[in-house]
């Protein structure tokens, strides 16, 4: 499993802690330090937070850090896809796991050649086959956890990761954020309050798409704030 999260800062004891590693760097050099101070003006209303294994908003996170964060850069808002989205994968699991329950029954009632396979064969094809469930659940749980946005006072950070094998960071200063959108489509959608945002930089640079993001019209306004103090190109 990649490092993406990993422990950098010092907490008190027993308090549960989360700290982003992105690896981002940074083409243009170091933004200057009149851009890192934390202000007031940057903090977005509401009480700290922490952010949970199952957690997919967080405003004000408390316990969230990454590499080459500036000295009072702040992690304003966290994001992973709305968890009602890993529904269709874990009901599929749940067939997966119960079907040996189920098939194994009926091929002893209609007398079905395989079942008479030696206990031995029996027992390590049920192993194989589990261990390939297990490998399933597993690729699609991480590929959710680890599939995450952030917002700072400074910039907006996106990571996607998926199926082990790929992995690609991006960012950008929230002064070169020229629009942010999203799109709410559907009956599921709107009745859990997710959507896809749309966040629009400047020129030809790429441009970030917060997948199945929960509260999307929240999320829209705090970036629209945000980068409404830092001023566009």
């Amino acid at each position: 499993m990649p490092d993406i999260f990993v422990e950098e800062h010092k907490h008190k004891k027993g308090e549960p802690k989360i700290n982003v590693h992105t690896h981002l760097e940074h083409s243009s050099g170091t933004y200057s330090e009149e851009k890192t101070k934390l202000s007031a003006e940057h903090h977005i209303e509401g009480p700290e937070a922490k952010v949970h294994v199952f957690s997919s908003f967080c405003r004000n996170p408390s316990d969230i850090f990454f590499k080459n964060q500036q000295p009072n850069e702040k992690v304003l808002l966290f994001l992973r896809k709305h968890m009602i989205t890993n529904l269709r994968w874990i009901s599929l699991s749940i067939l997966l796991i119960l079907a040996p329950i189920f098939v194994v029954p009926l091929l002893v009632f209609f007398d079905v050649g395989l079942i008479t396979l030696p206990i031995r064969f029996t027992v390590i094809f049920l192993g194989f086959y589990y261990l390939v469930v297990s490998a399933y659940i597993y690729v699609h749980f991480i590929t959710w956890y680890f599939n995450i946005s952030f917002v700072t006072d400074i910039r907006v950070v996106d990571i996607d990761f998926s199926n082990l094998i790929y992995k690609n960071i991006a960012a950008t200063k929230l002064s070169l954020v020229q629009d942010v959108s999203f799109d709410q489509i559907g009956v599921i959608p709107t009745f859990f309050d997710y959507g896809d945002v749309l966040v629009q930089t400047a020129g030809t640079m790429e441009n970030f798409d917060f997948e199945s993001s929960p509260q999307p019209e929240n999320v829209v306004h705090i970036i629209h704030d945000l980068i409404g103090k830092h001023g566009t190109v």
